[in-house]
């Protein structure tokens, strides 16, 4: 019935394109004629504009000459001039043939009620979205890389390309960008524990020799990342240390606010492992579970919030930053001076910072994070360019004589050497940091060059 119905259509169609086609003399409207009476109305409006004081007599004068102009133009080219269809042939027959024969054959092939919705049903949607949004976020890694190449010490720009290439499970590339960024930035934890996450992913979920690299040095920069010390549990719990993998595990998860976003995995993960080692620990999970969840702002505090000067909100966080530092001095507590130390360097008030982590390492004297940040927050003192102080230097040594691996004191007490004239001392820490760093990482480029200058 389809078929009778769609033949019948198309049979009507055939018939009025072929009257044209195949018809004796078939007159059109003149041509001429119908072009000069366009412009006598072209003419009259612009009478009319000059009747209404929209136009001066003298600015007409010249688009009234054009026109007339074109009239002439047009009367020369003949008029009374018909357009008439030639009379039917045999191109004009195989065009009326072919055009509705093609039509069927495609109908016939993808849209034919008879079929089932197979075009459809073998599409991956789900594919060709990821492949859409491949193409959107290839295109932002090459501006992004664009724009980096012409300022290379953008650190937030490293950051927004490593994600992004991360996104697009292009890991390798992601952790190598995130160590890139370290060498401008190199005391932020965040950046070694996403490169280390990167690594992780591009392992298939295993903690590689490079990820454990990168966590390492994330712990040594901050022992209480909840990041590096789950990575690192995580690795020992992949190597079968279960009981040492469980122990750190909750002792992050007691440590942790109820509210953190990673404490739904980190729950699962102990209790995976416990139900393994056969340990109980309920009443431990149990004794951190989250509150519930208070009402967010109304609409009156948002609209408050919105409103909020530069100068209100600086003096906010100055507010907070005090009260942290008040607490800090009537009961301090190694975790709460380490964030006060990075607070007050994110300030730049580099000064308070080191006598922050001054104080934080009185408290944990074997502990070489606070040393290391006091020791850059006084260089970033001294300025941005210049060289380790002398007190400086001295606290980087003691940090490396409690971690032989650490980068940042490697990298420092290399440039302290060099400049007072001491190559083969420079040489020896750089050499050092040189075996430690990644392989193909900006870190182990950078040394690379370093002691090539020597």
């Amino acid at each position: 019935m389809t078929w009778i119905i769609l033949a019948v259509i198309t049979l009507l169609a055939l018939i009025i394109l072929a009257r044209p086609l195949f018809g004796r003399g078939v007159s059109i409207v003149e041509r001429t004629e119908g072009g000069l009476e366009v412009y006598r109305q072209q003419l009259k409006e612009l009478d009319t504009d000059i009747e209404r004081g929209v136009l001066s007599e003298a600015e007409a004068e010249p688009t009234r000459f054009e026109i007339q102009r074109r009239m002439i133009a047009l009367s020369k080219g003949g008029i009374g001039t018909k357009a008439r269809f030639a009379s039917g042939g045999i191109p004009q027959l195989l065009l009326l043939l072919l055009v509705p024969a093609f039509s069927f054959a495609l109908y016939w092939q993808l849209g034919s009620p008879e079929l089932p919705s197979k075009p459809l049903a073998e599409r991956d949607i789900a594919k060709e979205k990821r492949d859409l949004a491949g193409r959107d976020l290839s295109a932002l890694v090459s501006r992004l890389a664009e724009k980096l190449q012409e300022n290379p010490e953008n650190v937030d720009g490293w950051i927004l390309l490593a994600r992004t290439l991360s996104r697009m499970e292009r890991y390798e590339d992601a952790a190598t960008t995130f160590l890139k960024a370290t060498t401008i930035a190199p005391n932020d934890v965040d950046l070694y524990v996403g490169a280390g996450e990167n690594f992780y992913f591009h392992a298939d979920g295993k903690v590689s020799s490079d990820a454990e690299k990168a966590f390492k040095q994330a712990y040594r920069l901050d022992p209480t990342h909840a990041g590096a010390r789950y990575y690192l549990a995580l690795r020992d719990a992949q190597e079968g240390k279960s009981k040492k993998a469980l122990d750190a595990w909750i002792t992050l998860y007691v440590e942790s606010e109820p509210t953190a976003p990673y404490m739904r995995i980190l729950k699962a993960r102990i209790s995976e492992l416990a139900e393994k080692t056969g340990r109980d620990v309920k009443e431990i999970l149990a004794s951190r579970e989250a509150p519930p969840t208070p009402a967010g702002p109304s609409r009156d505090d948002m609209e408050a919030a919105a409103q909020m000067s530069a100068k209100d909100r600086e003096a906010m966080i100055q507010g907070m930053v005090s009260q942290l530092a008040t607490r800090m001095k009537e009961a301090p507590e190694f975790a709460g001076l380490m964030r006060l130390g990075k607070v007050y360097g994110t300030l730049k008030e580099y000064h308070k910072s080191a006598g922050a982590y001054e104080e934080a390492a009185r408290l944990q004297p074997s502990d070489p994070v606070p040393l290391i940040r006091q020791a850059f927050a006084l260089t970033r003192l001294a300025g941005d360019k210049a060289p380790p102080t002398d007190k400086a230097v001295e606290l980087y040594r003691k940090a490396l004589s409690l971690d032989p691996e650490n980068f940042e004191s490697l990298w420092y007490l290399g440039i302290a050497e060099a400049r007072a004239g001491n190559m083969k001392a420079a040489r020896k820490y750089w050499e050092d940091l040189y075996a430690l760093a990644p392989d193909g990482s900006e870190i182990r480029e950078n040394v690379r060059k370093a002691i090539n200058a020597l």
